[in-house]
């Protein structure tokens, strides 16, 4: 497979569409198709994929590389997908040259993509083209020689990632994993990981009926997962590698709590040393060293932005759990939530959002606190329990398992709250995710 038409040819929006927005008569600020999705609003696209261009008899490939890049745009929340039916007329072709555009603009369609099948190795050749309809440029153009079967859902999976990066400068949901915990068989737990569109589910660990292996932490170069392997007598460490059988520590506490690893590749976790709950940083053969968070309460559930400065932890010395924040060079903690029954924090990669768990009623709800503004939101509701919220590595989505629709599974939302959308993940619960990238 090769790559053929792949420049980027969107760029800077500013100087051109100001003079087509001149010559227009249309304020330049409607030309943009640039979403912040960091920012506190989020405006919508509308997208239309166009029927596919086949001229030599690859349909049925064409039509299952169409479905597959609808199924990866439906979990981008600013993009409305606009069925081609709704637009009057046909496109000739899937070049700029062979469409006329006129009646996308005028049912206010902002991108539209094509695709061109032509005969060649295996199931053929073909271009994926995105269009953004006011300016008439290609904004992704991407080519593939010699398509497999296999390749398919990477092929669209890699196209919709350059195309959230032109639309909102990021694209790394389709370049991450998703490290979680399934029942396997008698009352043992074990690890599996899964895309975020939930493709490539594999099993990690195979502990069965010997343990359970809980709370799965990534890296932050994708490469290793720690977790709590609870055996018949006591708590372990184990930190997978990559590949085979993941190494197990023995640690001086019969709790071993939420580990987590820091961008240095050191792990912190909790452990009970002196008589309670407190949170350390592990040395070089996995023993306790330094203490990180060590006050008055119990200390645990430890997460790190990227810097590896800021740590936000649960604390329970005001007598519920709350959220704190800690500088892991020293100082004090800070108190970052003031009421209820708070638990699972997970902070941003910025350091800018912790998303955690509130106790309501009867289940607990994610919310996301911003730590410039101070500003609480709630950012699930509905039915059944929320929990176990945790960042993407772009900072943008939040993954967390729900009872919303019976069964304990994995949903995605953002870190506005939009509607969550459900991972498939198989048959059975899927529980404690934590999002990391793709191995760098």
């Amino acid at each position: 497979m090769t790559t053929r038409v792949h420049k980027r040819i969107i760029s800077v929006f500013g100087a051109l569409f100001m003079l087509l927005g001149i010559l227009s008569g249309r304020a330049p600020a409607q030309t943009s198709l640039a979403v912040d999705i960091q920012g506190p609003g989020q405006a919508k696209m509308n997208l239309v994929q166009a029927r596919p261009f086949a001229d030599g008899g690859q349909l049925t490939p064409a039509d299952k590389l169409q479905d597959l890049i609808n199924k990866d745009l439906q979990f981008l929340p600013f993009l409305q997908l606009v069925p081609p039916s709704n637009i009057p007329g046909q496109i000739g072709g899937a070049k700029a040259e062979q469409i006329d555009f006129k009646p996308f603009g005028m049912a206010k369609i902002d991108v539209l993509v094509t695709s061109q099948w032509s005969p060649g190795g295996n199931l053929g050749n073909v271009e994926l083209r995105a269009f953004e309809v006011y300016s008439q440029k290609v904004i992704v153009g991407k080519g593939y020689d010699s398509v497999t079967d296999a390749q398919l859902p990477d092929i669209a999976d890699r196209f919709c990632m350059e195309l959230m990066a032109a639309l909102t400068g990021q694209g790394g949901f389709f370049n991450s994993q998703i490290a979680f915990v399934k029942p396997s068989s008698g009352k043992g737990t074990d690890i599996w990981t899964v895309r975020p569109t939930g493709r490539g589910l594999t099993r990690v660990t195979h502990y069965n009926e010997l343990g359970m292996a809980e709370s799965p932490s990534w890296s932050f170069d994708g490469r290793r997962i720690a977790f709590t392997l609870i055996g018949s007598r006591s708590h372990y460490l184990g930190v997978w590698s990559g590949g085979g059988k993941p190494q197990v520590y023995t640690l001086p506490s019969t709790n071993v709590v939420s580990p987590r690893f820091l961008p240095s590749g050191q792990i912190a976790v909790s452990l009970r040393v002196h008589g309670k709950a407190d949170i350390y940083l592990l040395n070089a053969n996995h023993q306790p060293g330094r203490v990180l968070a060590g006050g008055p309460g119990i200390n645990v559930s430890p997460s790190f932005d990227a810097s590896g400065r800021l740590m936000a932890f649960v604390n329970d010395q005001a007598g519920n759990p709350n959220i704190y924040l800690q500088d892991v060079g020293g100082g004090s903690p800070r108190r970052i939530t003031t009421s209820g029954y708070n638990t699972n924090p997970s902070i941003s990669p910025d350091g800018k959002l912790i998303a955690f768990t509130k106790q309501l009623g009867g289940g607990q709800k994610v919310f996301v606190h911003d730590m410039t503004t101070g500003q609480e939101t709630q950012v699930t509701s509905g039915g059944g329990s929320d929990e176990n919220p945790s960042f993407s590595p772009d900072g943008y989505f939040i993954v967390f398992s729900s009872t919303r629709s019976g069964q304990k599974k994995l949903y995605v939302t953002t870190r506005h709250g939009t509607p969550p959308i459900k991972i498939p993940t198989g048959d059975g619960v899927a529980q404690m995710p934590c999002w990391g990238p793709l191995p760098q």
